[in-house]
């Protein structure tokens, strides 16, 4: 039971992260652009971290252990595990098509 209880506290850390990291590396330099600064830095990782911090951190968060994403062994994914990873895949995708669009729009190129 402990066990448990670490998983999901370890999911809602995920996450809490997740937030921080969309913040001040993708919503801080969004807003930047938004008031006229003439330069403005980002990190593409972020497009990868922010996504697999909401779907790993809420799956942990809800599921706890019980969500088998990886064999026993841990060396392959299972079935659930290529899904949550293609959701990963697709919201990375997304929110990196959103904010180059939204630069866009401001004139950034």
């Amino acid at each position: 039971m402990a066990r448990e209880i670490l998983v999901r506290l370890g999911g809602l850390a995920i996450v809490l992260i997740g937030f921080a990291c969309l913040y001040f590396f993708l919503l801080v330099p969004l807003q930047q652009a938004q008031a006229g600064v003439p330069e403005v830095h980002y990190e593409l990782k972020v497009f990868a971290l922010v996504p697999l911090c909401f779907v790993f951190g809420a799956i942990f968060l809800v599921f706890g252990d019980g969500f088998d994403y990886r064999t026993p062994d841990h060396q392959n994914l299972t079935a659930k595990g290529w899904i949550a990873f293609a959701v990963v895949a697709v919201l990375t995708g997304l929110g990196w098509w959103w904010f180059d669009s939204q630069f866009a729009a401001l004139g950034y190129v």
